[in-house]
């Protein structure tokens, strides 16, 4: 189940390393690799081997399957054989009742997906901490592993969802060009075949292709699990060996390798590849000579932080802060066969003159490192970095288990940690020998995208089919809150003890603060502040500007400059993301908790006397407008506006109206570095939410809060602009994008109903069964499962909890050729939905679905944070969710069908598909696709 990324490289490297064959261990404790990184790892009898890294402090459980096959296991002439198989599993019908494992996983709330890439297949599962569950999936994975039973119909029925994912990264042009690159680069033939396979080869895969394939890689010698995050190491060992100790060992030889190319480059070899996609950049893909020790390794991570790691590394001094790119990247691509190691750069314009001279400087760049020596202080700060990310990722288990598999995939799960330890010990003379030779002793190969469409496109809308409406109209666009609930077993006890454990107050009446210690220590603290501002009038045309203010923040404060701040968050060991969104801007933090009190007072300095430089402005103005022309003719976009258009009754310029992207440039090339001090003088103050959880003293937290911002008041008084209920027209809507194998379908129903009515609690409960299953729902089954219409199809049913404003939307993606297919197939699912409603088993499903994703008493620390965080905004306690849950519990089959009588209309749906085949003829409401509002 890969998910599309914007290059191949992203897709098939998802962290650091992507890596084949497991390391055998000699005994069956390795005691050694359990006292020095605190993992246990054992070999059973069959092969198979286990990795356990217990965290006691952690919140999470994560397991995570790599069997060290991908597609270059693919037979010749069966290519995505790997790929078609993992979808196989996850459908597979492992568990009692023959539902799909995916589902039994969904309505456990385990968090789940899978990738294949040419030298692995992965499986990962996260969740909130829970022996039985663990127990649980741990024998679903020993049954996937040796009882799956696969057959024609299966297959019959998930190959076209394969080709639809493959349409979607058809799609994507830069991922296609990076292909191609790849091998030239490697000097890998292997990596020129893309791992999700040809069109043809896909449809030649026959049974008994699958079956041969799936006995010889799918064994216990062949495969790794890692579990991760906080479970009982004992009785996790007994579960193991029960469930995986007695599968057999296939008598089967290993899998096939393959060797890396081998002398010289050839003179004819292509060294540049030239194509057109979403996103316009410069890339410069460096070989690398072909080795995994620990060194190699942690000098690769050193060179990225070296080169664009930080606000004073190489490239971004060079090429940022000189005004001649937007942003800078590099990054070690270290695959099972071949290496090389990637630098990046966004141009300002798209031209291809632009891109050709920003290759020149960037190579330019490049290679003067070899040359110009790196310093002390560069080398420290790219250790601290390394450093710091290695802590983050081993604090989240679903993170640390994934990493550890990748290293795993190269050969040993240890070099990651023994690559972090000689990262360290990396002396100057030896980075900068290893610069010069990676960068001045081999010729990169060029990959240069254009986008020429991105400051002009415009998509054109070319009919509207207009329904006749027969019930109630429907309300506008608007960010919206799910109705949540706690589980009925625990509902007072749970949330009356998550209320004792937090201090609550406010500061001015206008910010709302919970301090939450954690009754587990962690060491740690997270979180969330939500800083608000203005109101609907006074934010009118402030959108953009409010965009560049937040963004600008980054560059540091009177007293620290942006680089002193940047140092000061690695050393402090602090991840810190500050995001613009509409009204607000949202910070999120992890930290040690030792670091905290100053943390606070540094974030909070940044946040009243910002530096505001005149280069950082320009920075801030150049990357933002290459993230909106990225964005012209992409389809998901495309319709994201387009639903803007149709739905939204708010003008250009109202803060409750997503800026298109015409308005949105246009705005920011208004804005001067005066009016983003005025705005902040006028709206930045202790206005919204601020949630801390962890290991922390509450008594000198609220102290040190109310002392910083004590005498922080904004001009501009904060008042959340209301979003009342809209009548929304309905009708078909056809837009044209120049080109894409892919097309992106959206539809909404909208009904004037609050979160704690009754039927829109209803209506939650509906959604489970119409399409919140991508595999069992009535969507997914009939979409994907049976008509392979869809790759990905989902339906959502959110309601506000402010104000009557409830939607329900339903999206998915096509082939261009099954357009009226699709929406024919969408009509007539609800129409029965209509017609005969809910059944007593799909009704009593939906309720234990909601249990368990609504038990305040096993959610994650994530979830429970968005729930504290409606909270404070609500003025309310968890007895809120506790109330909601409650009536969720009570609603009969009755109600709930009454409710779809009610609400569910298919002639009052709106829908809008968006694809490169449909007509070229605009008509006049094309200016509303691209930003005029449409009156409903």
């Amino acid at each position: 189940m890969n998910r599309t990324r914007s290059t191949l490289i992203a897709c098939l490297l998802l962290t650091l390393v992507n890596v084949g064959t497991g390391h055998a261990t000699e005994n069956k404790t390795n005691s050694a690799a359990a006292e020095k990184y605190g993992a246990i790892e054992r070999q059973f009898e069959n092969g198979f081997r286990a990795l356990l890294v217990p965290n006691s402090t952690a919140e999470q459980t994560a397991v995570t399957l790599v069997y060290f096959s991908g597609s270059l296991a693919d037979p010749q002439g069966r290519s995505g054989l790997a790929h078609l198989l993992e979808h196989l599993l996850f459908s597979a019908p492992t568990t009692q009742g023959k539902h799909a494992l995916v589902s039994e996983m969904a309505r456990r709330n385990i968090a789940y997906n899978g990738n294949t890439n040419f030298d692995r297949t992965i499986y990962h599962t996260a969740f909130s901490s829970d022996q039985p569950t663990l127990n649980w999936l741990l024998e679903q994975e020993a049954l996937r592993m040796h009882k799956l039973t696969i057959t024609e119909a299966d297959i019959a029925r998930e190959l076209p969802v394969v080709l639809r994912e493959k349409e979607l990264g058809d799609s994507n042009h830069q991922q296609k060009l990076a292909q191609q690159v790849l091998p030239a680069v490697t000097r890998f033939a292997p990596y020129g075949r893309p791992p999700i396979g040809n069109e043809a080869e896909l449809r030649g895969i026959a049974i008994d292709d699958v079956r041969a394939f799936y006995r010889t890689h799918y064994r216990p010698g062949n495969a790794l699990l890692i579990i991760t995050g906080r479970f009982d190491v004992a009785a996790t060992w007994k579960q193991l060996e029960t469930h995986f100790g007695g599968i057999k060992s296939s008598k089967i030889g290993p899998p096939p390798t393959f060797q890396a190319a081998s002398g010289g480059e050839s003179s004819d070899s292509q060294r540049s590849f030239r194509g057109d996609g979403d996103v316009a950049s410069v890339s410069l893909f460096y070989p690398l000579q072909h080795s995994f020790d620990a060194k190699h390794v942690a000098a690769m991570g050193l060179l990225s932080g070296l080169l664009a790691g930080s606000p004073a590394s190489r490239l971004h001094e060079s090429l940022v802060s000189a005004g001649q790119a937007a942003s800078v990247s590099a990054m070690p691509l270290l695959l099972r066969n071949a290496s090389a190691f990637e630098v990046a750069a966004l141009p300002l314009t798209a031209d291809s003159e632009a891109l050709e001279q920003l290759q020149n400087t960037l190579a330019v760049q490049v290679q003067s490192l070899g040359d110009i020596p790196f310093t002390e202080q560069e080398l420290e700060r790219a250790k601290n970095l390394v450093r710091n990310e290695a802590l983050h990722v081993q604090s989240q288990a679903a993170a640390f288990g994934y990493r550890l598999a990748e290293f795993a995939s190269i050969g040993d799960w240890r070099l990651w940690f023994e690559s972090i330890d000689a990262t360290q010990e990396m002396s100057l003379p030896e980075i900068q020998q290893i610069a010069k030779t990676v960068f001045q002793q081999s010729t990169p190969v060029a990959q240069l995208m254009s986008n020429h469409h991105a400051a002009g496109f415009t998509a054109e809308k070319v009919s509207v089919v207009e329904h006749a409406a027969t019930g109630a109209s429907l309300p506008a666009s608007a960010p919206t809150y799910p109705p949540e609930a706690a589980s009925p077993a625990s509902n007072d006890a749970t949330a009356a003890a998550l209320d004792a454990q937090m201090e609550r107050f406010t500061i001015h009446e206008s910010l709302a603060v919970a301090l939450w210690p954690k009754p587990i220590p962690t060491g740690r603290v997270q979180g969330l502040w939500n800083l608000r501002m203005g109101t609907a009038e006074s934010m009118f045309g402030k959108r953009i500007l409010a965009d560049v203010t937040g963004s600008l923040l980054a560059h540091g404060s009177n007293t620290l400059d942006r680089q002193q701040w940047f140092d000061r968050l690695v050393a402090l060991d602090a991840h810190l993301s500050m995001t613009p969104a509409d009204d607000r801007l949202s910070i999120r933090f992890d930290l040690p908790a030792k670091s905290l009190p100053e943390f606070l007072g540094i974030l909070i300095d940044v946040l009243r006397n910002p530096a505001w430089p005149e280069q950082g402005f320009t920075e801030v103005r150049n990357r933002l407008q290459v993230a909106y022309q990225s964005q012209g003719a992409k389809p998901q976009v495309v319709a994201e506006e387009a639903l803007t258009a149709f739905t939204n009754q708010y003008p250009i310029g109202d803060i409750r109206r997503e800026p298109g992207i015409v308005e949105a440039l246009a705005a920011l090339e208004r804005i001067e570095l005066t009016d983003v001090k005025a705005f902040h003088a006028d709206y930045y103050g202790t206005n919204g939410e601020l949630i801390l959880s962890g290991e922390f003293d509450v008594k000198a937290t609220r102290r040190q809060l109310e002392s910083l911002l004590g005498s922080w008041h904004s001009k501009q008084a904060y008042q959340r602009p209301p979003v009342p209920y809209a009548a929304l027209a309905p009708g078909q809507h056809f837009i044209a994008v120049p080109e894409g194998a892919h097309g992106i379908y959206t539809a909404q129903l909208r009904r004037p109903l609050q979160a704690d009515d009754t039927d829109a609690m209803a209506l939650a409960l509906v959604n489970f069964v119409l399409g919140e299953d991508v595999l069992q729902s009535r969507l997914g089954q009939r979409l994907r499962q049976q008509e392979g219409i869809s790759y990905g199809v989902a339906s959502k049913m959110s309601a506000s909890a402010f104000e009557p404003r409830a939607t329900l939307t339903i999206n998915a993606t096509y082939a261009p050729s099954l357009r009226q297919q699709l929406s024919k197939a969408v009509h007539e699912e609800l129409a029965l939905l209509v017609k005969n409603g809910l059944t007593e088993a799909e009704l009593n499903s939906a309720k234990d679905n909601w249990r368990h994703r609504n038990d305040l008493s096993k959610l994650d620390h994530d979830k429970l944070f968005a729930k504290l965080n409606l909270l404070l905004r609500l003025r309310r306690d968890m007895q809120y969710y506790a109330e909601l849950n409650t009536r969720v519990e009570a609603l009969t089959l009755a109600q709930v069908n009454e409710a779809i009588a009610r609400h569910v209309n298919p002639d009052e749906l709106l829908e809008i598909f968006v694809d490169a085949e449909i007509g070229a003829a605009a008509n006049a409401s094309n200016e509303a696709v691209r930003g005029e509002p449409v009156e409903p």
